[in-house]
Order: structure tokens, then sequence, then C-alpha cells
């Protein structure tokens, strides 16, 4: 998906705040990283007074303010190989790493492999990836930093954004001295945005859990280390005015923020159709949580979309469901991919709650965007039942909105269709017989009903598709499989044993794919398949 076209800062007639949009991405992205709500939100305050005290242009305030709101856009993009090579809760152990231990301190660093590396694993196992996180977690971290900042470039490139924000979300884990990453860079080689929003993310974070003088001390303690020192001393020149402090803790603080995005914009407004660009970048910056997720909103909305047709539902019903099935699981970004690798059979209660808890997670987020209002009670419900026994409101069907209910089925379809952690994919016509044992209780008849439909029946077996002639960047038949099968999470090993070549066969077919497309890495690998519709 291309990157738009600067727009006028005057209001078109039908018109969205893009800092609106890209406050519910904060909000997403806050939840995502495991900080409180709206840290993304205060960060972007205190660097919009950093600017006033550098005297940045108003374009230079411009690209910073839309930066600090999209600095985690590409939180989701490692979650998962964090969790997997942790073995535990990623967003808990990633929060704690990042912010309170000095990576290059190994008496710093000890604890925090003791509390959260393979804990509550056998011991040998754990014993393994202890001594795997010793030896090769440094070069582990830098793929993942590497992978956040091109997964959040690309997001920022789907909304719109001009390339210096793009260019800073690249660098934004760049540190002052150079023992940044992912790439070192130093000094005035980073984007003076990137050095702000670094310093700002902490601030918030210090700040928050222990007080004023936590946020100047870190400030102090990171002078010419992590953080510029002109920034950092551009930081405590604005915290001598109590004004600063009073803005930065007022419990509202987003209405402030909101105020604050620069008049000059250009970006400042979209038109109503960019909607559907912007659900579509929610959808695929939630399913970047886990392998098993690669792909499945767009597919949910798909198949939403014709059940809806199927129903002869009007277009503007078939716009908002489509938006919603996009949508509907933004809210999983709150829960680790560790709990949503699992099968559900074997999740805690803890971690059932967390799953359980998401769409009113969705709520939240979306309720920044006053444009998306209507999906809204429809995200909230799509995992009501029609028995009532459904979450997180627990309604009974005869208060499930309709839109709702098409979802539901979509959804469940899908991940009946598709290999789960409790279940290997099932056949079309296997998927509807189960959905059909669930009906009297799960899922609407009439809905069901034309889902079966749509699907002609499915009384034959499904037949695999033609191979395309032509596929995205000049990719190969070959290569396109191997992909799908990294966006699936597959090792090497597993891909080769799956292709019957050889590692070495996989190797080379991934640094074509990288080649070819432009990127470094798994996570952006998985974007891209995710993007042009190769998961299907």
């Amino acid at each position: 998906m291309a990157a738009t076209r600067p727009l006028s800062s005057e209001p078109p007639g039908e018109h969205i705040r893009m800092a609106e949009l890209l406050g519910a991405f904060s909000l997403a992205s806050d939840l995502a990283v495991g900080l409180q709500a709206d840290h993304g939100a205060r960060s972007c305050y205190i660097a919009m007074h950093i600017a006033r005290e550098l005297g940045l242009s108003p374009e230079q305030r411009t690209h910073l303010y839309y930066a600090e709101l999209l600095k985690d856009a590409g939180c989701t993009a490692y979650t998962s190989q964090l969790a997997t090579f942790w073995l535990g809760d990623e967003i808990a152990a990633k929060k704690e790493l990042q912010f309170f231990r000095d990576s290059h301190n190994p008496l710093s660093v000890f604890p925090w492999i003791v509390q959260y590396v393979a804990l509550g694993a056998s011991l040998p196992t754990r014993a393994t990836r202890i001594a795997d996180f010793l030896i090769n977690g440094r070069a582990f971290m830098r793929e993942g930093f590497e992978s956040t900042c091109q997964v959040a470039t690309r997001i920022a490139q789907r909304l719109g954004m001009p390339q210096p924000v793009q260019d800073a979300l690249m660098q934004i884990f760049e540190q002052w001295d150079g023992r940044g990453m992912p790439r070192g860079a130093r000094g005035q080689g980073i984007p003076l945005i990137s050095r702000i929003v670094l310093l700002t993310s902490f601030l918030e974070v210090f700040h928050r859990v222990a007080g004023r003088e936590a946020a100047k001390r870190v400030a102090l303690e990171g002078r010419g280390k992590a953080f510029d020192p002109a920034v950092v001393d551009a930081f405590l020149s604005a915290a001598q005015d109590e004004a600063l402090w009073r803005g930065w803790e007022q419990q509202r603080v987003w209405d402030t923020v909101l105020s604050l995005e620069p008049e000059e914009s250009p970006h400042r407004y979209v038109g109503e159709e960019k909607l559907t660009d912007v659900a579509l970048a929610f959808a695929d910056y939630a399913d970047l949580k886990s392998p098993y997720m690669a792909g499945h909103s767009r597919r949910v909305a798909e198949v939403s979309e014709r059940i809806a047709r199927r129903m002869a539902l009007s277009e503007r019903q078939v716009a908002v469901i489509q938006r919603a099935a996009l949508v509907h699981d933004i809210g999983l970004v709150a829960v680790p991919s560790f709990v949503l690798n699992k099968p559900p059979g074997e999740l805690a209660a803890a971690e059932w709650e967390q799953v359980r808890l998401h769409p009113y997670h969705s709520e939240r987020i979306l309720s920044k965007v006053p444009a998306l209002k209507a999906v809204i009670p429809i995200v909230a419900a799509h995992h009501e039942r029609m028995d009532g026994q459904g979450y997180h409101l627990g309604i009974p069907g005869s208060q499930i909105p309709p839109e709702a209910r098409i979802i539901a089925a979509a959804d469940r379809f899908d991940e009946l269709s598709r290999d789960m952690p409790d279940h290997p994919a099932l056949e079309p016509d296997e998927a509807v017989r189960v959905m059909r044992q669930e009906a009297v209780s799960g899922f609407a008849p009439d809905v069901l009903q034309a889902l079966v439909e749509d699907l002609g029946g499915v009384s034959q077996p499904s037949r695999p598709r033609a191979r395309r002639q032509e596929w995205p960047a000049g990719l190969t038949d070959r290569e396109v499989e191997v992909l799908r099968l990294v966006a699936k999470g597959q090792s090497r090993r597993q891909a080769a044993k799956a292709l019957f070549v050889s590692e070495g066969t996989i190797r080379s077919h991934l640094e074509h794919i990288y080649s070819k497309t432009g990127i470094s890495n798994r996570s952006a690998a998985t974007l891209f398949a995710i993007e042009h519709e190769l998961l299907r």
C-alpha cells in the first residue's frame, strides 16, 4: 500500500483528525508494550514542550508530534519470537529489560534473566534457554529492535506520514553514545526527532513510577550517554515551569495533546474514505501478535462482507461490517503472545481473563476515533453467544447487534479452517459441521446459513488454488511457499522439512525474498505477506 499524498490543512467536507487516528494507535501501543494508558500521549506532551525550548520549526514540530504517537507502532512485530525465546510473558519481560535494566551491565541483566527467562519450565529447558540468552541474547534483541523499527516505519508510510517521521521511527532506539540498536548510530547521526522520542519515553515511564524527581534523575544520568545533552537540557529548562508538570499530570491529558497538533500540518485532516486504510493498518498491527493470527483480520473481513451481501444488507451496513471485522481483534495487542500461542485448554485462569477482556480493550482503543463510533458496539460484541454465555458483556442473542453475529461466524470459520495451537486446519465442510454443532448456543442460524450458501454448500472438498503467474516483487512460486511458512512462524529447519529441501536452500530463498522485497527480517516479511494477501 503506497504512502498517501500530503493533504490540505483545511478540513474537507467529511473529515477526520489525523491526531485521533494516531491517538488510537498510541493507546493500542501502550497496551501492547505493557505501559499505562496515555503513555504515548504524555510522551507527546513532553516532546512538544521540549520542541518549544529547542526552537524547532513548525515542520519539525509536526514531524515530532506524529512520531511520538507512532513510536511504538511496530511493537507487535517481534513479540511472538520473544515469547518463544523466553517461554513467558514477553510484555512484562521486555518492559522491565528495556526501561529498568542496563543491558550492557551483566550485574543488572542477570537478575532479570532469573526472573523472566523460561520461568516455570523444566530445569534442563531453563538452563538451555538461559545459556542461549547469555550467548545470543544481544543479537536476538538487535533483530527485535530492527523488526520493530521496520514495521513501525511501514505503518507510518501506510498512514501517509511524511518521510522525516518514517526516518525517525527507524532510529528511535539508537543512543547518543552509539550503544543503542539496531545499527549503533551515534550523536548527530541520529535524527533529532528520534533523540527526543527516546528521552520522552523514559521520562514518562520513570515519572509514572516514582514522580518528578525520578524523571529528572533519569534524564541527568543518561545525559551524554543514552540521551542527547541538548535535549536533556531543554527538558530540564522546561521542567522549571510548574505548568509543564500540571499539564503532564492531569487526568485527561489526551484532550490537551489533541489540541497540540500543529495547525500548520498538511496531514491534520483526512477524508472519510481513508478509514478503510486505517482499519487495514489496525488489522495487520494486531495480526502480527502471533503466527496463528497472520492475515486473520483481513480474511474475517472478506468472509463477513460476503455473508452480509448474501443476507442482502445495505451497502452502508456492508461497509460498517467490513471495517468492524478488520479491527475486531485490535484489543488482542494487550494479550501476551505467550498466551495467544497456547492451546486454549492450557490457559491459566489469569491468562484466560486476559483473552476474555480483549473486546473491552478494543472498545477503549477505538473510542479515540469518533469516526469509528458505529463499529464499537459491533466489535465489543463479536464474542457474545446466542445463549448469553459469551464474553465480555455476557449479553443474550436478542441484544447482540446483527453485524456482530456475522463477524462472530466469520471469525470462528477462519479459526477452524486454519492451523491453531489446539488443532490443525479443517476443510471447509468439516469447519461448517463443527459450527452447526455449536449453532444452537453460539451462532445465529440465519448467519450460519448465509455462510454455508456462500461456500456453495461445502459439499465438495476444497481444491488447491491455481498458482499465480506473477507474484509481488517478482517472487517465484517457491519463494512464496517459503514466505508463507516463515509467516506462520516456522523455523528454517521446519520449512526445509515441509518442502523436502535443505536448510541451506531455505536460507538462500530467504535471502532472495529479502532482497526482492527490500526487507531484512521475519517480522517485516510477515507483514509483506499479509499486505499482499499471500496467506489465504
